[in-house]
């Protein structure tokens, strides 16, 4: 399913897509994120890198492995470590990760709770969970394909 989901977000106009993951890349940042205290990134948020490495679509962002720069854009698309690293001195992010964005809102997994979730960046109440990454992209499948209706 989450090669379907996929597939459709890479044809909305204005994606952008990067290279697959590279397993050398996953371990390191794995490694990285769980020494400062962070979830390790979840199986299913791996096999998604290794697909694209990163994926922007309709104002929500998933960050990658590794920087992206964006020459047409001048913009470097930031990394799960760059991203994280603002969230740091947070107990509330211990054994979490934060995934992505959409507007004011975070893309996170809970590490200690096995869930995906839409959380709101200022008050970190989740507005929407789900348990498995396949669910979370269909809600954003779902909304996409609806608004094409």
């Amino acid at each position: 399913m989450i090669s379907r989901y996929l597939n459709h977000f890479r044809q909305l106009p204005g994606s952008v897509v990067f290279e697959p993951a590279v397993d050398a890349n996953l371990t390191k940042i794995d490694a990285e994120l769980t020494a400062r205290n962070f979830s390790a990134i979840p199986g299913e948020y791996r096999n998604f890198l290794k697909l694209n490495d990163g994926l922007i679509f309709n104002g929500i962002e998933f960050y990658g492995s590794i920087p992206h720069y964006r020459e047409e854009r001048n913009y470097t698309f930031p990394n799960l470590i760059t991203v994280n690293e603002y969230y740091l001195n947070y107990d509330y992010f211990i054994r979490k990760l934060v995934i992505g964005r959409i507007s004011e809102n975070i893309l996170l997994y809970d590490g200690a709770e096995n869930v995906y979730s839409v959380t709101d960046r200022i008050n970190l109440r989740p507005v929407i969970e789900t348990e498995s990454l396949a669910a979370f992209l269909k809600i954003f499948y779902d909304h996409a394909v609806a608004a094409t209706r």
